[in-house]
């Protein structure tokens, strides 16, 4: 599996690309982190390595990291074109 997204279950950016994930139907491993309290996830240094900011939802394709869920979503509707996000018609979208 190539795709792994670190998340948080109380991110609604995290969240949106959770959705967008399993819309499309897309194979991908979610590794959750811990953002609250001293001993948190997000301060360690190894998650920092990946995401400088400590900030979900982080993306990684390979050796690709995306760390913004707009970019994230940007980046999966152009990967996986067949199963669309938004509809073709813009003013649809």
């Amino acid at each position: 599996m190539s795709l792994v997204l670190y998340s948080y279950w109380r991110s609604s950016a995290a969240y949106r690309v959770r959705i967008a994930l399993n819309y499309l139907g897309v194979e991908h491993e979610v590794r959750p982190l811990a953002l609250v309290g001293k001993d948190s996830d997000r301060v360690r240094a190894e998650y920092r390595k990946l995401n400088p900011q400590g900030l979900v939802p982080s993306l990684v394709d390979g050796e690709l990291v995306l760390t913004q869920s707009q970019a994230i979503l940007e980046y999966l509707a152009e990967k996986y074109p067949a199963a669309a996000l938004l509809p073709a018609d813009p003013v649809m979208r």
